[in-house]
């Protein structure tokens, strides 16, 4: 079974979609347009019911599921794979609530057409009114400028602003430490504080005024950092962390929703990694997690990549470091 969660359908009057990633929407929603097929990446096996047809055979990862060319819309969809969420838009309905682990989405009987769905892990259940399930894509990552690197004694005109850099994961409010995702001998807290810590360095550099948990080896759960940068009343706060070892490459941050100076300060995160590092990125999440949600300052959760395809980035933090600090550099 891949490691990676990929899904594709296949639309009326379209084709077949492109391949899109965990929590990405496959398909369209207000067009009127049925789903006929789809292919899934990353799963045990599912089936479908079709228009005439009711409930097809089992098929395994990446195997199609449906029909092409016949003109037939899917009307339910049951996945098998442990942790898995996944929720349908159905003609005339909407979304309809998260099924789970071979459960039934959809409707069968009905006559009404699948017209999008969308895949989600988590360990526990989620819901439509769960916060993990609000989310959209932003659009695509904006070109910013190409920033000229950051020198040790910094060349760059100096700019003013307050910047809380809070590292992931650590002590926790129960007191307990918390690594992170870990893959082998790396663990996400270890990896982010050492980030962390030579972002703060040249932040300082160019001017800025930086409050962060990395000079404290990361001593903060992230309700105190929340809490403290708006009690200080940070302009940005930006939280370091990476994804677990089975996510692919690539940077994934997460901004508030609407927050189009979220987006902004993704972007110019982005950019940054893909000029000195060559790092791509998944794209960017706008949800409302607690650490954007409630923070008063502009938010980014900056996911720097996976702990086991990126390592070799990851652990340059110098060059990462410099990633971060010219991407917050960059907004201001």
């Amino acid at each position: 079974m891949a490691d990676t969660l990929l899904y594709q359908v296949h639309i009326e009057n379209k084709g077949w979609s492109a391949w899109v990633q965990e929590g990405r929407i496959a398909g369209t929603v207000g067009q009127g347009l049925r789903i006929e097929a789809i292919r899934i990446q990353g799963v045990k096996r599912y089936r479908v019911h079709v228009e005439n047809i009711g409930w097809m055979d089992w098929v395994q990862e990446d195997e199609i599921a449906g029909t092409v060319g016949r003109g037939l819309r899917i009307e339910a969809i049951e996945i098998e794979c442990k942790n898995l969420n996944y929720q349908v838009h159905v003609q005339n309905v909407g979304w309809l609530d998260f099924a789970r682990n071979g459960e039934t989405a959809g409707t069968t009987g009905g006559g009404l057409r699948i017209e999008a769905i969308r895949l989600l892990k988590s360990d526990e259940p989620i819901s439509v009114d769960d916060h993990r399930s609000t989310f959209t894509i932003a659009p695509a990552p904006i070109p910013v400028p190409t920033p000229e690197p950051v020198p040790t004694q910094p060349a760059q005109g100096r700019k003013l602003g307050k910047v809380y850099l809070a590292v992931g994961h650590g002590t926790q409010s129960n007191g307990v430490w918390d690594s992170g995702c870990v893959d082998g001998n790396y663990t996400e807290a270890g990896l982010m504080l050492a980030i962390g810590k030579a972002a703060a360095a040249r932040l300082r550099a160019l001017g800025f005024t930086v409050l962060t948990d990395a000079d404290t080896d990361n001593d903060k759960n992230i309700a105190a950092c929340v809490a403290q940068a708006n009690s200080w009343g940070a302009d940005v706060y930006v939280s370091l962390h990476c994804d677990y070892n089975k996510a692919p490459s690539g940077t994934l941050p997460i901004v508030y929703l609407g927050s189009a100076a979220g987006v902004r300060l993704a972007n110019c995160l982005l950019a940054s990694a893909k000029v000195r590092l060559g790092l791509g990125t998944r794209g960017i999440l706008q949800r409302d997690d607690w650490e954007v949600a409630d923070t008063e300052a502009v938010a980014c959760i900056f996911e720097t990549g996976g702990i086991r395809p990126d390592i070799g980035l990851l652990t340059n933090a110098s060059v990462f470091g410099d990633v971060v600090a010219q991407g917050i550099y960059d907004w201001f």
